[in-house]
């Protein structure tokens, strides 16, 4: 079977609207390639058919409703390529070698064998399904802050779980119980899958909702791979859903935007703030994570 590649090219502050409608029109994959601070190409496959036409014309009729729901996709454009099926297969596959990322942690697609010792803690899943599987900076960061803040026996919230893979590292390295919450319902299955795959569906309870707002529960550890304008209105909700001198973690923050980020946790009383950067295509990411003040939820 040939394949018809559809890049859409549109703003980061509409990629994940985007993906998700790719996603809902059963995309083989999709992949995330960033232009500049503002522009990002999502690359999406399927089956080269007779319903490649009505995609086309639902991602054109979606991208013209964006603007009515305060999302700006900018001069968003949508180009169609004919790909030969082994050509993409391969290809496809090439792209995603086992990544070794933090201290311990490997990252191994389903179908790739790979050595390790018996201290690496491996979290299989296979890209592209999905937000977050460790092969773009936003995932490496929150996997990095993570493995030096997990305790053994913590409860922790990962919020806008995608993939499921902040939730898989917090269980094999230590955690006791996760809720990972995620508020498309196209990415539940995919993330129930790899829980399964990587054995951590006891220690996992995965729901659909928006962030915090359908949970009583608190948590040693909040964390949460998003975007910046979905992390701003959750900061003020965290400190009354953490066990005293708990954290959080966010990722998905451009370095333009980590000042305001940077502000906001202030304002609600969380310090001992640590940032760590990486920069891909020019782009600096930025992963924050701070320490609620006992003072105020103790």
């Amino acid at each position: 079977m040939d394949w018809a590649r559809i890049t859409v090219t549109t703003s980061h502050n509409a990629s994940e609207a985007v993906a998700n409608c790719l996603f809902e029109l059963n995309a083989t994959g999709v992949e995330f390639s960033s232009i500049d601070d503002t522009t990002v190409n999502l690359i999406a496959y399927y089956p080269l058919d007779d319903r490649v036409g009505a995609r086309m014309q639902k991602l054109r009729d979606f991208l013209a409703e964006l603007p009515m729901w305060d999302i700006q996709p900018g001069p968003a454009t949508i180009n169609l390529k004919h790909v030969k099926s082994e050509k993409w297969v391969e290809a496809w596959k090439a792209a995603f070698p086992p990544k070794r990322i933090g201290k311990r942690m490997i990252i191994v697609p389903t179908w790739h064998e790979t050595s390790r010792d018996e201290t690496d803690i491996l979290i299989q899943l296979d890209p592209g399904m999905a937000f977050g599987t460790g092969y773009h900076p936003t995932t490496r960061l929150s996997l990095a802050l993570l493995e030096d803040t997990v305790k053994t026996d913590d409860h922790v919230a990962d919020i806008g779980t995608g993939s499921g893979i902040l939730s898989i590292a917090a269980v094999k390295l230590g955690a006791k119980q996760v809720h990972a919450i995620e508020i498309d319902p196209t990415a539940i299955p995919i993330a129930a899958e790899n829980f399964q795959t990587n054995g951590v569906t006891s220690q996992v309870f995965l729901s659909q909702g928006d962030g915090l707002k359908h949970t009583d529960d608190t948590y040693h550890l909040i964390i949460g791979n998003i975007l910046t304008k979905t992390i701003l209105p959750i900061i003020p909700n965290c400190p009354s859903r953490l066990h005293p001198g708990g954290s959080v973690i966010f990722s998905g923050i451009l370095e333009t935007e980590l000042e305001q980020v940077q502000s906001v946790l202030e304002e609600n009383n969380f310090k001992d703030q640590q940032t760590i950067s990486e920069e891909e295509d020019n782009i600096t990411w930025v992963g924050v994570k701070a320490r609620a003040n006992c003072s105020t939820n103790c």
